[in-house]
């Protein structure tokens, strides 16, 4: 080991001050604070406590002692050259050196043992022994120069294009950054004399040079933003106290779930957020809530909502979940992201009205949530194995088609997070904890602890309005209150709506409030006495979710889902080509004109018209089987049967009938008359002899009957 005492000019590091011994009293110790230049007094036993207890290290001004091997187990060649060292300093370590003569003495190791050493590698081992005093400090180095020889604008310009390349966050190739040096010295060459030119390095002397110079930290930060940098820098710290109960702290954060979703009907591809909560104690998971939009404050209470509540649903609603689901309950830590959306009056009065102490660490300092960190982290490993999952990164998914691939809707992703977080996390073993898997370790937590009781509220609703996130302004209307061109209806609600009605208050607007996780009810506050009057979904529409957009109407519907169901029906209306409707316009206003230009003429054209058809009617669109059977049957003959005279006096009245109907007809068309014409009129007897002989042999097919109609209609 290294050999280090408390001596005169020794360094040494104490609760992260730097010291230097000045010089020693007895047991005592004068010291100087290097960087204040003040001088202290410490007696030797209070430095060996410091260092007992890891406040005091040694000051390695050799930097040297990070580069050693700092186990003992060497190998064939590590060994074989310490013992030939150790055979070259035997004088020193023996402590013979002041009586030998050098020369004769590496003479003397040359022929005998034939150990060619010099004296300068000689001196060089002799210091490193009488500083450290360890066998393991004479181990050759890590290979390459102890001294890198590169020119200054060499640093220079490597710097300038780390910085322009190396933090921007994009995926940058060493290659690439030693063609911008090239071009770099290049351009600084054209200024020099041809015996001043700079040298252009290799490759791999750039590559070492930047690996050394570059700041990883301030590169991964730029690629993956400032928690994952700080978490692969710092490590997930482990809290100062452990807690020693179930729900004594819960740790509640957010993800990208790397899935992309599906809309059934649109076939658009989206990406939702996990707001997820874990019981430190156990490990188990306490509660989640699935969002498309960013996280906010409303996500956070969702999430809350369905960790207060018993999971009592699970076998109803996901049978495929084989293990129960019995950790619920309101914490006594919360643990949660310092973020503006977090830190937020909301979040603090609801923490305070439930007597949960809200904790925030630090500014993105999310590796002090490692619980909860760590099981995001699993969720979406599991996540990564489902069709449609756009992994970790680009580099990953390579060829992968994530959206092609993605097949899975909002709804049936909440019945896989429920198996996800059930059966693959609560009731799997805990390699970072001793006693089983969570859910053991919770439920033996509340076996062997009585005073370990789950509360609830009086009632589920009043848990539910305390916390879920939902909250519109409405109007009631005769349909109800409407959600995303959703209508929810209740018998108390119209009553409601007939008192305001009533009261002269129909145009206010009332408050809706909503589980984002769940529409199928949905509260509306009574604006006289603030109390909340249940409305549910009208079941018209659940049944048309299920036909169009393969909504389980047994499962929950969560608000998302309905949103992106009205999002799309909007977007198939905005995209139907409904131009004809243009020409359909265009030939109702055509017609309006038509009318309008009749009416000043009297409406010579529409009585016009109206005569043809009346005409059409009498000669061509009589239905002889209408007429039945006559009212005096026995009086009824053949054609046959009528005597020659009784036939032409028949033939002549009908001809002086049909005579008598052409002219109504014509007088009609003239428009001479307003009024109604009757079958009295047109089939009048004619009075006198018949004077026209072609009437007379008129076809008494011709007798057809007669209807009143108005020139009008």
């Amino acid at each position: 080991m290294a050999r280090n005492k408390f001596s005169s000019g020794t360094q040494f590091i104490m609760d992260g001050i730097e010291y230097v011994i000045i010089r020693k009293e007895k047991q005592d110790l004068i010291v100087e604070l290097i960087q204040y230049k003040q001088r202290k007094t410490y007696s030797i036993y209070e430095l060996e406590v410091a260092f007992y207890e890891e406040r005091l290290t040694f000051r390695d001004t050799g930097e040297r002692a990070n580069k050693i091997k700092m186990d003992v187990e060497f190998t064939d060649d590590e060994k074989t050259e310490i013992d030939m060292k150790l055979e070259v300093l035997h004088p020193v370590i023996k402590g013979y050196f002041h009586k030998i003569k050098l020369d004769e003495y590496l003479q003397t190791l040359k022929d005998e043992k034939n150990i060619v050493v010099s004296k300068a590698s000689f001196y060089n081992w002799k210091k490193l022994w009488e500083q450290y005093g360890d066998a393991r400090y004479l181990l050759k180095r890590k290979p390459g120069p102890n001294q890198r020889r590169t020119l200054g604008e060499v640093i220079e310009s490597l710097e300038r294009i780390m910085g322009e390349k190396l933090y921007s966050g994009e995926e940058v190739r060493y290659r690439d950054i030693h063609r911008e040096y090239k071009g770099s010295i290049n351009n600084i060459n054209k200024m020099r004399d041809e015996d001043d030119k700079a040298i252009i390095r290799s490759v791999q002397t750039i590559w070492r040079i930047v690996k050394e110079k570059r700041d990883y930290y301030r590169q991964q930060k730029a690629r993956d933003g400032v928690v994952a940098a700080k978490l692969e820098r710092d490590g997930s710290k482990p809290m100062v106290e452990r807690p020693t109960r179930p729900l004594e702290r819960v740790e509640l954060d957010w993800t990208p779930i790397d899935l992309f979703m599906v809309d059934p009907k649109t076939m658009d591809r989206k990406k939702a957020w996990l707001v997820y909560a874990i019981d430190v104690f156990s490990g188990n998971p306490l509660g989640f809530y699935i969002t498309f939009d960013t996280p906010d404050s409303f996500a956070i209470r969702q999430c809350l909502l369905h960790c207060f509540l018993p999971k009592v649903y699970l076998k109803k609603l996901y049978p495929d979940v084989i293990n129960e689901w019995t950790a619920y309950g309101i914490p006594k830590e919360l643990v949660i992201d310092n973020a503006s959306s977090n830190n937020s009056y909301n979040i603090e009065e609801i923490c305070e009205n439930f007597g949960m102490d809200l904790l925030f660490p630090e500014v993105a300092a999310g590796h002090k949530k490692g619980t909860v960190e760590r099981g995001q982290k699993t969720f979406n490993d599991i996540v990564h194995t489902l069709k449609g999952t756009t992994f970790s990164n680009m580099f990953k998914r390579k060829m992968y088609d994530s959206k092609g691939k993605a097949c899975i809707t909002l709804q049936a992703f909440y019945y896989i997070a429920h198996i996800i977080f059930v059966d693959i996390i609560s009731h799997n073993w805990s390699h970072s904890r001793i006693g089983g898997t969570p859910h053991q370790i919770w439920e033996r937590a509340f076996a062997e602890d009585p005073s370990l009781i789950k509360e609830l509220p009086f009632t589920k609703k009043e848990i539910k309005l305390a916390l879920c996130g939902g909250s519109k302004k409405r109007k009631i209307q005769s349909e109800g209150v409407t959600l995303s061109e959703t209508w929810f209806w209740s018998e108390e609600l119209m009553q409601l709506k007939n008192k305001m009605k009533q009261e002269g208050d129909e145009d206010l607007e009332v408050l809706v409030r909503f589980d984002f996780a769940d529409v199928k009810k949905v509260y509306v506050q009574n604006p006289y006495d603030y109390s909340y009057i249940e409305a549910e979904i009208d079941p018209n529409r659940i049944n048309e979710y299920e036909k169009h957009y393969d909504l389980e109407p047994s499962l929950p519907i969560p608000y998302q889902q309905i949103k992106t169901i009205c999002l799309s029906e909007g977007r198939k209306r905005r995209e139907f080509d409904d131009t004809h409707i243009i020409q359909a316009m265009v030939n109702i206003h055509s017609i309006e004109q038509q009318q309008d230009k009749d009416k000043r003429r009297g409406y010579t054209q529409t009585l016009q018209a109206e005569a043809s058809i009346v005409e059409g009617l009498a000669l061509g669109s009589f239905d002889y089987g209408k007429l039945g059977a006559p009212e005096e049957p026995e009086t009824f003959r053949y054609v046959g049967q009528l005597t020659e005279e009784e036939l032409r006096v028949k033939k002549g009245k009908d001809a002086k009938d049909a005579n008598q109907a052409k002219e109504v007809v014509e007088e009609a068309k003239k428009g001479n008359e307003s009024t109604m014409v009757s079958t009295a009129e047109v089939n009048a007897k004619p009075k006198g002899k018949v004077h026209n002989e072609a009437q007379r042999h008129q076809d008494i097919d011709d007798d057809l009957p007669t209807y009143e109609t108005s020139r009008l209609a």
